[in-house]
């Protein structure tokens, strides 16, 4: 491919330099037409600079200032022009030169590609595959053996805001029990009996095929959690001890924007193969639920919204103590002044105080959550436990009680 694009630009050469000996052959015929016919005796001459000449008019001092005999005026005349042979004899040479030119590169060209071919043969087999496959890489052969030992380290997979779970394992403790507002019959709980419930679960990245509607969407990016030995335990109590109980691999979710205030929310549910029953207490057969807040930390190292307004709120605080100590060292109509100023912080205090107490909700006191081994999601420490009660077409969420969740370091 190379090799045909320089033939090319010699063809191309050598077409230019036969226009352009053409083009001297014509433009040295109309100079020497011209002349002979305007400068040929002193009574031309003298016609010339005594007529009009469209916009211009020739005086006649310039004609006897220039041209003052017929003898001055061949200084005008070009030298004589070169004859059909002549130019056909220069342009036979500028073929042969041009053959010659075109042999020399031909004969340059099979030297690189000889240097290149040897070059290709000392690189690593990857390189030389690839370069195969790929006509580009053929053209440019020199990059691939450049490159051939800068091999790129292969990155961890960034995750997304939803999936910073994956492949996770961690402990969750169910604690259940009467709550307030649930919809549990009145028996049940009344006395006060709680069922303390422990497992381990990795939260796979695998897709769920499984639908339930306490998932969006059925379905949708929902995955599956992993039970670990299919196997949870409740503790042990004043009249038994400890009893295990086998239950089904669940699943998870995580939904942006579902939780208060537009938080995100984790669900996820195990399936247990028989009903738990401890005094007034039981968990039914079936799906449990569980829900709890989600807060990615994915954004490290910059301050945090809650931060801010709490160094303004010091500020503030700050410039009310000042202004305080000028209104008692001034007088009636400055301190009203001064009051008013006060009056505005206050009210600025206020504003910012009610946003603190949303941001409690949307960005809680890290000391509230629990976080991934990487740091880069916690979890509430307590969150919801329900079960589904199907009551004719309708379905209800009855509340069982409260987990809280602690993660599993794998490494």
């Amino acid at each position: 491919m190379m090799v045909s694009l320089i033939l090319l630009v010699l063809s191309s050469i050598e077409m230019a330099c036969l226009v352009n000996g053409l083009h001297h052959l014509r433009s040295t015929a109309f100079v020497n037409t011209h002349y002979n016919n305007n400068i040929h005796s002193s009574h031309q001459l003298k016609f010339i600079h005594t007529s009009h000449n469209n916009n211009n008019i020739i005086h006649t001092s310039h004609h006897n200032n220039n041209i003052h005999s017929p003898h001055q005026s061949r200084l005008y005349v070009v030298p004589k022009q070169e004859t059909i042979e002549e130019i056909e004899a220069d342009s036979a040479r500028l073929r042969v030169e041009i053959k010659e030119l075109r042999e020399e590169a031909k004969r340059r060209l099979l030297e690189l590609e000889k240097q290149l071919n040897a070059l290709s043969t000392t690189s690593t087999p990857t390189t030389s595959n690839s370069s195969s496959n790929s006509s580009e890489d053929e053209l440019l052969p020199v990059p691939a053996v450049t490159f051939s030992n800068n091999t790129p380290t292969k990155k961890k997979k960034s995750k997304g805001i939803a999936n910073l779970l994956d492949e996770t394992t961690w402990k969750i403790s169910l604690s259940i029990g009467r709550e307030p507002n649930t919809w549990m019959p009145k028996e049940w709980g009344a006395k006060g009996n709680r069922i303390n419930i422990s497992f381990n679960a990795e939260f796979s990245p695998s897709q769920l095929y499984d639908r339930d509607d306490f998932f969006r969407g059925g379905y949708t990016n929902a995955k599956i959690l992993n039970i670990i030995d299919n196997e949870i335990t409740m503790g042990p109590s004043v009249d038994e001890g400890i009893r295990s109980f086998k239950v089904r691999d669940g699943g998870w979710q995580v939904t942006q924007g579902d939780g208060p205030m537009r938080t995100d929310l984790l669900r996820f549910y195990i399936e247990v193969d028989e009903q738990i029953q401890r005094g007034d207490v039981s968990i039914p057969k079936g799906r449990v639920y569980c829900s709890c807040g989600y807060f990615p930390y994915i954004m490290k190292g910059e301050s945090s919204v809650k931060e801010l307004y709490m160094s303004e709120l010091k500020q503030i605080d700050e410039q009310m103590g000042e202004l305080q100590q000028k209104k008692d060292n001034s007088g009636f109509l400055d301190g009203i002044k001064f009051s008013r100023d006060m009056f505005q912080l206050s009210r600025k205090a206020e504003e910012i105080s009610e946003k603190m107490f949303n941001l409690s909700v949307t960005e809680p006191d890290k000391k509230l959550l629990k976080f991934s081994k990487d740091g880069d999601v916690g979890l509430t420490k307590e969150g919801g436990v329900c079960c589904r009660v199907m009551k004719g077409p309708v379905t209800e969420y009855h509340i069982l009680g409260r987990f809280s969740s602690a993660c599993i370091d794998n490494d």
